[in-house]
């Protein structure tokens, strides 16, 4: 058999991390977004100028074009023109009428239109003038003339007669391009190919990116046209009501700033409105507001035909909406974008009786544009304002004190945007008895944003560093850090970048459950973000929280995850059929494959569910093309697939069968969590196990001295109005740790019982920590304080409660959960082989150890161990097999002390013994007293005697990992349950408190005794 590599998950450094995925996309986004927001495609090709600009000049110029055609024709010509831009056939008839019913004879007839004509009816036009009048008519509409003057070898034409100005000519084909962004050019260049079709959000947002870059003037405002017949094309075709809005609002912006026109949006703008209450959406009603504010404004400057009346109407609509809304209960940040919208509407200039004054030129409009970015950038903008009259003046301060005293929960709200109103309106507010208070609960929001900004800027450096080191766990701690920081409306993408990072690196550690919660995580925020663009990452946070669960076995889970990110994929990446443009969706694709593949191979029973999950999204045909090759060339029985597994990857479909399974490696043990296969139960066990790898990931610098033995979990849930008495029970079996531990099934309305359900799972995962670490309860708590000052509790809050974020499935039983079903299990081991380096159990000296108290405890014992054994010592070792047992232990390592610890402790029981009868577990604590007394008491002559009979190395090894125990208390440690067993205790000795390695100078207890030299 030819073994061959796929890389994924044997080479766990092949794939693409999830943060150089973010990074990637956020380039464009970060590069696009410089200019203000009101700036790919040039509507004439390689010689595209901007057509709307030819029509304007050659339409005021029109009777010049008129002369210059005459006077190069020799046949009788007339001419005609219209503005008209319906009922076009009539038009055009009529005039041809007129023309040809005066007497003279005319050969042809240019009409000229400023409206595009489709070619259908100029054709139908030309056929009825020719059969009616025997004339021969040539219809050129504005778009024509001006493609046809915008040739390079004809410019000369509009530039002599029409007066076109010299910078509008176009390029020469050898001409270069002016100095523009790549970003840009490559989006130009990508959205230029005929067959692009923008069709949901994702596509919204990148036709965004070059629109808002053409708007200002400069070389890219000629491309103007192009994004706006894309992005009008999207306004008028997609099916999802929130694309139609954002779109329609980026149109209006764009016309507004860049043409100085709304005419040819005002069925999109009337239709928006009529759409805008059925949104609940912030952002898109924030919107809305400035939409109506660019519209009244167009009416007051002529650049629009809907009266000012009929848009004066759309305030109070908008108002009652956003009123009803703020009735109902929301999260804080939503809670403040409505109050933003609502302060907004009710701060408007109020245009009540408002005539309209005249018009405004483009270029006037840059002018006046340009000053006001120049009063901006010198903080001067108050200077070039006056006081206006506004809507609802009260109202507006109202709506802005409770934004203001919002803030400090609101983190996700971006403050930029209040700031910007507050400064804007400035003089029409200055004199409100509010005003004070609204500036200085801005001011108290501004400081804290820009100190923590730049607190998580700093430790975005440091991460950054550490990570390149290769010191995973000290940039997680940085990265989280900065996450909390950034974690505002206005540097939110940063905080979803760290995310990305954090992920990435809980995913490197093996700590699946920890990076699936963090991904899904960032899918939330992003979903509901006031920065509606943010929502291109939630398919990439769903594809990665797939991934997650391919890692950690859960293969069935993580198709299912799959498909609902295809979903989102669809809905919210730009272009998403381009997988080129989207790595992430093709490296999923490879895991699902890796699915189809095994389980056709090892588990073909599985194959119709599987098919039947992924065929809920857009990855099946991609998948089966993937299985059906690999077919082909690959072929493992279900033991070489398991092998073939990286490292720290878990059974594959280990979500299949009555029972969910989790198993990884931390600290030196092998941590099992399952239960039974049930929606609820398995929440829970993801809930708990995401809480209990982000502490073992905490804890490992902390050095909690983990016991390392393996720990297996079970996870059962009771409903919240029901705890059990004990919510944990333990014992050892085997030499594994068991657990049973209760948490409370989710909540069902009170928010209190959220916050129960957060507190139960924190609780018990530091019992089980607790119980498996040989630190007293003072320093564990110690301990756990310094985990929290270094943040452990933002590290562990990801916004909302882990059911929230991972309930994708619907139904209560997952698929395959019955007895017939299996994961792939290894005869001869556990899966995952083996964990995280970063995440190996301690080997420096261990809490508490220093060589000088090492000493101190060993000159101890030399000095009181010989005291009651000084006649039985002598006489044991005149047997002949034990003086060789105990020349054998010394040359296997045995210290002289270990020897005196051994022969002293049987000694003493054997005396107690015959004193007080058997020493029972029950009776040892009541006979503590006496045992001690009897340590310290110097051995008589005629004192009972342990028999050499009853020295075997089996008896010797079993007391000296008892004396190994009972020693812990010398360091400081002790053990929480009494069950466990000596063996991992004896390892923590031996590797950290030099248990079979330390020693000190001492007089030769056995001198005489044994062979010298031994």
């Amino acid at each position: 058999m030819i073994r061959v590599s796929l890389s994924l998950l044997a080479g766990e450094n092949a794939h693409h991390s999830f943060e150089h995925v973010c990074r990637h996309v956020a380039k464009r986004r970060i590069a696009s977004n410089v200019l203000p927001a009101t700036g790919p495609v040039s509507a004439g090709g390689d010689q595209g100028r901007d057509f709307e600009t030819f029509r304007t000049y050659l339409v005021e110029e029109l009777p010049f074009a008129l002369g210059f055609l005459a006077l190069a024709s020799r046949d009788v010509v007339a001419f005609a023109c219209t503005i008209q831009r319906d009922k076009l056939r009539a038009k055009f008839e009529s005039d041809i009428a007129a023309i040809c019913t005066q007497g003279t004879h005319v050969d042809r007839i240019y009409i000229f239109a400023v409206a595009e004509v489709p070619v259908g009816l100029r054709k139908k036009v030309e056929a009825w003038a020719l059969e009616q009048y025997n004339v021969g008519l040539e219809i050129i509409d504005g778009f024509g003339l001006a493609e046809w003057l915008a040739e390079p070898d004809l410019y000369w034409i509009a530039q002599e007669y029409l007066h076109l100005p010299a910078e509008l000519a176009p390029r020469q084909a050898d001409e270069p391009e002016p100095d523009l962004p790549d970003w840009y050019v490559e989006l130009r260049e990508y959205w230029q190919e005929p067959h692009r079709t923008p069709s949901n959000l994702g596509d919204m947002f990148d036709l965004r990116h070059g629109l808002r870059h053409a708007i200002p003037p400069g070389p890219t405002r000629v491309d103007l046209d192009g994004w706006l017949t894309l992005m009008t094309r999207l306004a008028e075709h997609s099916a999802d009501a929130d694309v139609r809005l954002h779109a329609v609002y980026e149109i209006v912006a764009a016309r507004s700033r860049g043409k100085a026109d709304l005419r040819p949006a005002e069925p999109l703008i009337r239709r928006f409105m009529a759409e805008i209450e059925l949104s609940d959406d912030p952002t898109i009603l924030f919107n809305a507001s400035v939409l109506v504010q660019v519209c009244t404004t167009a009416a007051a400057l002529n650049h629009t035909d809907i009266p000012l009346p009929e848009i004066l109407t759309w305030i109070p609509q908008q108002r009652r909406h956003v009123d009803q809304l703020l009735e109902r209960d929301w999260g804080p940040n939503t809670r403040a974008g409505l109050l933003q919208a609502a302060a907004h509407l009710a701060l408007h200039v109020d245009y009540t009786g408002a005539e309209v004054r005249g018009s405004a030129t483009l270029a006037e409009l840059d002018q006046q544009y340009e000053a006001l970015m120049e009063a901006i950038h010198e903080g001067a903008l108050q200077q070039h304002l006056d006081a206006a009259p506004v809507v609802d003046l009260d109202d507006g301060m109202r709506r802005l004190l409770e934004l203001a005293e919002l803030l400090p929960d609101a983190r996700g709200y971006p403050i930029e945007s209040f700031s910007a109103v507050i400064d804007i309106l400035a003089p029409t507010l200055r004199d409100h008895p509010l005003y004070r208070r609204v500036c200085d609960g801005l001011d108290d929001a501004v400081k804290r944003q820009e100190g923590d900004a730049a607190v998580g800027d700093k430790c975005r450096q440091r991460a950054t560093a550490l990570q390149k080191a290769g010191r995973l766990l000290d940039a997680l701690r940085e990265f989280h850090q900065a996450k909390v920081n950034w974690f505002h409306g206005d540097t939110l993408y940063g905080a979803l970048r760290a995310m990305a990072n954090i992920v990435d690196i809980y995913c490197a550690l093996g700590m699946y459950l920890a990076a699936k919660k963090y991904a899904l995580a960032m899918a939330a925020i992003a979903h509901n973000s006031l920065d509606p663009s943010d929502r291109e990452f939630l398919p990439m946070a769903l594809f990665s929280a797939a991934n997650q669960d391919h890692l950690v076995g859960a293969w069935i889970a993580s198709a299912d995850l799959a498909s609902i990110a295809s979903l989102a994929h669809l809905a919210y990446a730009p272009d998403p059929a381009n997988l080129d443009r989207h790595t992430y969706v093709s490296e999923a694709v490879q895991y699902q494959v890796y699915t189809g593949l095994v389980a056709r191979q090892t588990r073909p029973n599985f194959e119709t569910a599987f098919w039947d999950i992924l065929d809920r999204g857009h990855l099946t045909p991609l998948v089966r093309t993937g299985v059906d090759a690999w077919s082909a060339r690959v072929s493992y029985n279900e033991q070489e697939w398991l092998d073939w597994l990286s490292e720290k990857a878990g059974a594959p479909f280990s979500d299949v069968g009555p029972e969910r399974t989790i198993v990884f490696r931390a600290l030196g043990v092998v941590w099992t969590i399952h239960g039974r296969n049930e929606q609820n139960i398995v929440l829970a066990i993801e809930d708990f196990t995401s809480t209990l790898q982000i502490l073992l990931v905490e804890f490992a610098s902390l050095d909690p001295t983990i016991i390392p033995q393996d720990v297996d979990i079970e996870i059962r849930t009771y409903p919240a109005d029901r705890r059990p008495t004990d919510t944990y029970m333990t014992r050892v079996d085997g030499g594994r740790r068991l657990w049973l531990l209760f948490l409370p099934a989710e909540p069902q309305d009170e928010a209190d019982d959220e916050q129960r359900i957060r507190q139960g799972v924190l609780h018990l995962a530091f019992q089980v920590l607790l119980g498996n670490s040989l630190l007293d309860r003072e320093p564990f708590s110690q301990l756990m304080d310094q985990a929290a000052r270094n943040g452990l509790f933002q590290n562990l809050e990801v916004g909302r409660p882990y059911h929230e974020l991972a309930r994708f499935r619907t139904q209560p039983i997952p698929p395959l959960a019955d007895a017939r079903y299996r994961p792939l299990v290894h005869g001869e081991r556990t899966t995952p082989r083996g964990g995280s380096p970063h995440l190996e159990p301690r080997s420096d000296p261990g809490p508490g150890y220093s060589v000088e108290k090492a000493q101190a405890i060993l000159a101890e014992r030399y000095e009181v161990l010989p005291i009651p054994i000084r006649h039985t010592l002598p006489a044991l070792l005149q047997d002949e097999r034990v003086r060789d047992l105990f020349n054998s232990l010394r040359d296997e390592g045995w210290k002289d002390w270990h020897l005196l610890t051994v022969v002293m402790n049987l000694t003493v029981n054997h005396r107690i013994e015959a004193r007080y009868g058997p020493l029972t577990a029950e009776r040892l604590g009541q006979l503590r007293e006496a045992v001690f007394d009897e340590a310290l008491r110097e051995e008589g002559p005629d004192d009972p005697r342990v028999s050499p009979a009853e020295i075997s190395r089996d008896v010797m090894m079993h007391r000296i990992h008892m004396a190994a125990v009972s020693s812990l208390r010398r360091w400081g440690l002790v053990l929480h349950h009494g069950d466990t067993s000596a063996d991992p205790v004896m390892q923590v000795l031996e590797h950290r408190y030099g248990f079979w390695t330390d020693d000190i100078p001492h007089d030769d207890p056995f001198q005489g005794l044994l062979p010298a030299g031994t």
